[in-house]
């Protein structure tokens, strides 16, 4: 388990100093420093993208809780105090204490849980504070969830299908929101199809960034 979510930069036990936990992120001053950091570190020319450059990396913490879930029956679950953010290689990664696992009897609370608890929070301050559409804080997130599902899907993994679709129930995301934003990414096509040809509905902002083109996938590309 360690390996797999370390292939998705999430370390366990991990005796990296870190510069800030996602609860210190969870406030008007923290996330205005982490901002700045990630500003500070891939030289992104506003909030907006700075915000939405952390976010394609917390995509990655995302979901490895969704693939524990999905192959371990496992998730982390402490309070966002438990995690740790370090940077490396002008990157962001995250790290967990091994205490905080806890066996998933039922995928649905679980998920829900992942949802509640590191997403949505975070989505909606830097959403707020870098002035950036939720829509594409969760686009980022999205691009992880996909690819790690449809991995899982291919590789027969029992449960895997049958939580990306929980994940596509617009009452999962309520109240935070009205309608799943994973099923509106997904643009009618089942998960397979979508990550093979993968294209985005809302706009990353890595454009702006200095020396960097569009994204092959990114809706106004040509």
């Amino acid at each position: 388990m360690k390996s797999s979510l370390e292939r998705l930069s999430v370390f366990v036990d991990n005796a990296h100093e870190p510069f800030m936990t996602l609860a210190e992120a969870h406030t008007e001053h923290g996330s205005k420093r982490l901002l700045q950091t990630v500003r500070d570190v891939t030289d992104a020319p506003t909030d907006a993208v700075a915000a939405s450059v952390f976010f394609r990396r917390l995509g990655f913490f995302l979901a490895a809780q969704f693939q524990t879930i999905a192959i371990h029956q496992k998730m982390f679950a402490g309070p966002l105090e438990h995690v740790n953010v370090f940077h490396e290689d002008k990157t962001f990664k995250f790290s967990v204490p091994s205490t905080d696992f806890i066996r998933v009897e039922a995928s649905e609370p679980a998920l829900r849980f992942v949802l509640e608890t590191y997403g949505h929070p975070l989505v909606e301050l830097f959403s707020k504070q870098a002035k950036i559409p939720k829509l594409i804080l969760w686009e980022n997130i999205w691009g992880y969830v996909i690819w790690i599902y449809s991995q899982m899907i291919q590789e027969n993994v029992e449960s895997a299908e049958k939580d990306l679709n929980v994940l596509l129930l617009d009452e999962t995301w309520k109240p935070y929101m009205r309608r799943s934003p994973f099923k509106q990414y997904l643009q009618n096509e089942s998960a397979l199809d979508a990550m093979k040809n993968y294209k985005r509905v809302t706009c990353c902002l890595l454009k702006e960034m200095p020396e960097t083109d569009k994204c092959p996938y990114c809706p106004h590309a040509k």
